[in-house]
Order: C-alpha cells, then structure tokens, then sequence
C-alpha cells in the first residue's frame, strides 16, 4: 500500500494508550523516554495521594485526535464504550475525505482483542483497521505515539513535580494542543524509515541508531 500511495500513513489514524501517575513513574512507555537529567524531584512526591490517569491519544494527517481520559481501569467493556461513543465526536473536526478514507491503528492490548471490539471495528472500518486478530497486524512499537507523541508529553509534563490529577490533564491537554501538524506529519513521514530499519534488522533493537 505503501509502494503504491507514499502518503498512506497519513490517512491511518495511529492510536495507543498511556498512563500518567503522581509519583513520575511511567507505565511501559517508559522504554521510549530517557531523561538526560536525573529527575531527583520523583523523590519529593507525597505518595499519601496516590493517582494515575489512562489517556488514549491518536495521530491522522497531521492533527491529534483526542486526547481521551478513562474514568478508572481501562480494560474491554471502557475501551468498547470509547469506541462506540465517543471516538466518532473526536474526529467531528476531521474533514470528511480524510474521514472517508480513514484506516484505524490500535496496538495488541487485551482490551484491544474483544470478540465485541473486533465486530464493532469490522463494521466501522471494514478492510481498514490494523491491529491483532485484524485485517492487516501490525507491530505495536512502530507507531509515532510510541517512539515520539509520548515520550515528547512526558518529557514536558514531567519537568515540574505532578501536583493533582486536575492539573496534570491540563498539563497533558495543553502539551497536546500545542504540537504543530508539520511536527507530526514529519514524526509519521519517519515511519517508513523505521520499518525499513527493523526488517535491515530482522525485528531487533535498533533505537541506539536515533
């Protein structure tokens, strides 16, 4: 598909999840952010006051989509609910030929794998979503979110101490807001690259190279 539209990876709607937490640690992004700085302030939180947040982001033809936060545990039956009533309202600003052509990106997550969530895609995206038990699979660590979109909002929202779960999804929002379309267009165009450079080396590390 690639070979026959270069601008492909612009009309996929690359999506994932990550999670944000009062005491600075990351869930599994953090493999996909290093500080230069050692970060002593993680130290200093009150872990009395214990809070994390799931928010769900996706990147289509330069713009962000989103970003969605999930009231509690994000596991099947939230993750369908997004899908069925939400993620539709996310992309009203979306104009209607990029719409029409969209194709759906979601990594193997189980509260991605739902029988219901699989029927629910091949009705809204049929032959064009990507993802486990999908039309077209797709290696979860490729995708912009991944080995950009997260690690740039950490990086910035981070640098000052987590306060309240209110102001960290300001934090979050704002950060989000202020990424340019020619920022993650550029992000998305560095796709190709990357495959190339994991089928060079046969699905093995190659991040030392950036």
């Amino acid at each position: 598909m690639v070979e026959q539209n270069p601008q492909f990876f612009h009309t996929v709607c690359f999506s994932d999840e990550a999670t944000f937490k009062s005491n600075g640690c990351v869930d599994r992004h953090n493999m996909h952010y290093w500080s230069r700085e050692n970060p002593h302030w993680m130290r200093q939180i009150d872990n009395q006051r214990v809070w994390s947040i799931n928010v769900w982001c996706g990147i289509l033809n330069g713009h962000i989509i989103g970003p969605h936060f999930f009231d509690g545990t994000l596991n099947g039956a939230t993750y369908y609910n997004f899908h069925e009533n939400h993620l539709s309202l996310l992309l009203e600003d979306v104009d209607l030929h990029t719409r029409g052509q969209m194709w759906f990106q979601q990594d193997g997550a189980p509260a991605h794998s739902t029988r219901a969530l699989q029927i629910l895609l091949n009705q809204k995206y049929p032959h064009r979503w990507i993802g486990r038990n999908g039309p077209v699979a797709w290696p979860a660590d490729l995708t912009p979110l991944d080995y950009f979109l997260w690690g740039y909002v950490k990086s910035i929202v981070y640098s000052e101490p987590p306060t309240t779960r209110d102001n960290m999804i300001v934090r979050i929002t704002e950060v989000l807001e202020n990424i340019s379309s020619e920022v993650l267009r550029r992000a998305v165009d560095h796709l190709t690259h990357r495959i190339h450079l994991c089928r060079r080396f046969q699905g093995q590390n190659f991040e030392y190279l950036f």
